[in-house]
């Protein structure tokens, strides 16, 4: 795509628009759909985005993923149920059994994303298929640039202040702001294009959102594992 951000690496470990980014574990997220998402298992992101619509909620799964994030990583782990009330809006013209199954599978996600060890386990992205023009590469920068946005508010709820991060968690942080930078500025260059036409540069694209999603994961690992040290969330549970 012309005059976007694609910075040089040497393998791209997954196709564009093929298969999912992050290989799960058996038994759990795996990409095709594994049946109900329940508190103990959480395999269908689809579900998951089906009954959130039912319900009426504006909220996309990269925001609550990214929330998820976040507020695991906190030193103060709220309690889940707040979060859905906030993401399942009150107003909405929704059933009361629509409600009920998107707040259980939102809290099968959040379970899920409990059970993340980042010292050992891949990063899970939100699973998703994208247009393979130019609309679809806009659509995919805006949820990887909206998850980063919500991990950290999901600090910020959690309580997380300046102190309570370790040195390297510090740097990762640092650079997520530089890679949230290069998703705006990529979001920016690819607006101004046609949104129906063709990816010309399907492979330079999918090299440009690797390294993107590899720092991104690296990030919020090393972020979490900073937070572990200093008495986040995740630490309390293993502890």
């Amino acid at each position: 795509a012309a005059g976007m951000d694609f910075p040089p690496v040497n393998v791209s470990r997954m196709t564009y628009n093929d298969v999912p980014r992050w290989d799960n574990p058996p038994g759990e997220r795996g990409y095709e759909s594994m049946g109900r998402n329940t508190l103990t298992s959480y395999s269908d992101d689809n579900k998951t985005r089906e009954a959130l619509t039912k319900a009426g909620s504006e909220r996309t799964l990269h925001e609550i993923y990214g929330l998820f994030y976040g507020c695991m990583a906190a030193p103060d782990s709220t309690d889940p149920d707040e979060h859905v009330a906030v993401i399942l809006d009150k107003e909405a013209q929704a059933s009361e059994e629509d409600a009920e199954n998107a707040r259980e599978n939102l809290l099968s996600l959040w379970n899920f994303i409990a059970r993340w060890k980042p010292k050992k386990d891949p990063f899970y992205f939100p699973e998703k298929e994208y247009p393979g023009n130019y609309q679809g590469v806009l659509e995919h920068l805006k949820d990887d640039a909206s998850l980063v946005q919500y991990f950290i508010a999901g600090l910020n709820i959690g309580g997380t202040e300046e102190k309570d991060f370790s040195e390297d968690a510090v740097d990762a942080m640092h650079e997520l702001m530089g890679a949230s930078a290069r998703l705006e500025k990529n979001i920016a260059l690819c607006a101004a294009l046609d949104p129906k036409a063709a990816d010309d540069e399907p492979d330079s694209t999918a090299e440009m959102l690797d390294e993107l999603e590899d720092i991104i994961a690296d990030c919020i690992a090393r972020v979490t594992i900073g937070l572990k040290k200093r008495g986040g969330a995740f630490a309390k549970r293993e502890a």
